[in-house]
């Protein structure tokens, strides 16, 4: 009777032993943070960072497929989506073949809507001349994507300027993108639009049904960029503000039929350091700037030869003519 009560007491002892261990490892797995898994990737690219701190990246995956992902600034994944035009046999083995390019979103467009420009090299990676271009318009509001591909293999083929700065999120979310054949794309040292028979302006609505187009074979051809400063105004006019206090209403004239019906690029500007008064050796840089009730307006600091801060100003013009209305 001893010896069975001994046993139930050693047996007892081990379960407590157990229960307590148990519970050990259960607080210590609740209280550890979740760490994020790589999931259903082979490889992915490096994430480009919007304004507002969201990732954009491509992931090559196990099914064999393409997805476009965005995380938060919190590294939570907020969207993904498989890219559906393109086939198994375009994925580069690695992501050294696959260059993306982000057309973030300004405070002046809505910050969830942005372009992400893909490059898929098919053949050699230093002087590839087989390649896969793709834009995928990212809705985060929705959760939709639209693309658009393009698929060169020959020199006539066509295909788009893909730097940054060559695509630009334009007027009522729209996109305004430069087209042409590889070859033309390609003539003069890969800068498009001076006299390229061919070359095209077109300017996309979210989905990529065309808004409009405009040939690009005026000598002079003008027309925005994605690394500057802008607002759009309609469809082919806009604000430009430079760092260096130049502010201006800009037009889009890239055709021999805009030269001859009289377009021109600057309908009015005014160049801040000159019109006040400021000393040769100074120098100015637009910290901020807004459209609202047909006014312009810009905030800007001046600094000294030595860099030194000397004053903050602002200034408004009429958006019609450039009218100054005072700070």
């Amino acid at each position: 009777m001893m010896m069975n009560t001994a046993y139930r007491q050693k047996s007892l002892g081990i379960i407590s032993v157990c229960l307590l261990i148990a519970c050990f490892l259960f607080s210590c797995k609740k209280d550890t943070p979740d760490v994020p898994v790589k999931r259903n990737e082979k490889w992915r690219t490096q994430a480009k960072t919007d304004s507002m701190g969201n990732q954009y990246y491509v992931v090559s995956t196990l099914d064999n497929t393409l997805e476009v992902r965005v995380d938060n600034k919190d590294g939570k994944t907020i969207f993904s989506e498989v890219c559906p035009t393109i086939e198994a046999s375009e994925i580069p083995e690695n992501s050294s073949k696959l260059f993306t390019y982000l057309v973030a979103p300004s405070k002046y467009i809505n910050a969830n809507h942005a372009t992400l420009s893909l490059r898929l090299i098919l053949d050699d990676l230093e002087i590839p001349s087989k390649f896969v271009q793709l834009l995928a318009n990212i809705d985060l509001d929705t959760k939709k994507i639209y693309t658009k591909k393009y698929k060169v293999e020959k020199p006539l083929d066509w295909s788009y300027v893909d730097y940054n700065i060559s695509l630009v999120q334009w007027y009522q979310n729209s996109l305004l993108v430069r087209e042409g054949t590889d070859k033309d794309l390609n003539r003069g040292g890969s800068y498009m639009g001076l006299g390229q028979r061919g070359s095209q302006l077109v300017c996309y609505e979210r989905d990529f049904s065309i808004r409009y187009t405009k040939d690009i074979d005026a000598s002079d051809a003008y027309y925005p960029s994605g690394g500057l400063s802008n607002i759009p105004i309609n469809n082919y006019e806009y604000m430009l503000f430079l760092n260096d206090g130049y502010v201006g209403r800009m037009q889009i004239v890239t055709s021999v039929e805009d030269k001859w019906s009289g377009k021109q690029v600057i309908i009015w500007r005014d160049n801040l350091k000159e019109t006040n008064n400021i000393p040769a050796d100074y120098s100015v840089k637009i910290t901020d700037y807004n459209i609202q009730n047909n006014v312009v307006s810009a905030s800007y600091n001046i600094y000294d030869e030595k860099g030194q801060l000397k004053e903050k100003r602002s200034r408004k013009w009429a958006i019609g003519n450039g009218m100054p209305l005072g700070s």
